[in-house]
């Protein structure tokens, strides 16, 4: 199994799956009755388009 977990939280999980050449972002809301939305990214551009607009909400924090 080439599935192997980069990040885990209480709500966000991502993994990396080099078999198959995707990245698998989860995220799940708090609460009660928690919903589950799963992104998966099998284009490297994609990945770096998400990275670069993490980055710059990055820098505008304090």
């Amino acid at each position: 199994m080439a599935s192997r977990m980069v990040y885990s939280t209480e709500e966000i999980d991502i993994s990396a799956d080099s078999d198959k050449r995707l990245v698998r972002i989860e995220l799940s809301s708090s609460g009660y009755r928690q919903r589950y939305v799963s992104l998966v990214i099998e284009e490297r551009e994609e990945l770096e388009r998400i990275i670069a607009a993490l980055q710059e909400a990055k820098a505008s924090l304090p």
